[in-house]
């Protein structure tokens, strides 16, 4: 009988479920699949439970707040594309974000419709600070992989050109 109580123990019962209903199912892809999800989801949990929160935001305030520090300002359209959020939780964690002083939103003069978001002082602080024990946590989380981390990574970028497949 398959463990499900330990991690290996559920990949394995997922796949051999899987494979009972769906013989033609490509079970490297479900291991794949299910274990990089279980990362992000483990990795994204610990960052909002220890950093994100005590810093005063979530992790898409976080998502949102880095997309602009590291261009100078954005457009809300554009974090949503760098960020991975849609446009209304951009807006919605804007909202936020301005009535905390973290950013601020400006009109162009040009184009009275174009907006640009650019983090305050306070903000741009604070998210310094919050990176400085995210960059811990991470090297942390990673340091298993060793060597490994420069494959995992450019894995990963592979997988991400290929989004639009």
């Amino acid at each position: 009988m398959i463990n499900p109580g330990t991690s290996d123990g559920f990949e394995t019962a997922a796949a051999a479920q899987v494979a009972k209903t769906y013989p033609d199912a490509d079970l490297l892809a479900l291991r794949a699949s299910f274990n990089l999800i279980r990362v992000s989801t483990l990795l994204v949990h610990r960052l909002e439970s220890t950093v994100h929160r005590d810093a005063g935001w979530s992790m898409a305030g976080f998502r949102v707040m880095f997309c602009v520090w590291v261009a100078g300002e954005m457009e809300p359209r554009e974090i949503a594309r760098f960020s991975g959020l849609s446009r209304a939780a951009v807006s919605s964690v804007l909202n936020t974000l301005e009535r905390d002083g973290l950013v601020e939103r400006h009109r162009e003069s040009a184009d009275r419709r174009l907006v640009t978001v650019r983090l305050t002082a306070e903000g741009e602080q604070r998210l310094a600070a919050a990176y400085s024990r995210e960059n811990d946590m991470e090297r942390a989380f990673f340091e298993r992989l060793g060597d490994d981390l420069e494959d995992f990574v450019e894995l990963t970028r592979r997988l991400l050109r290929g989004r639009s497949a």
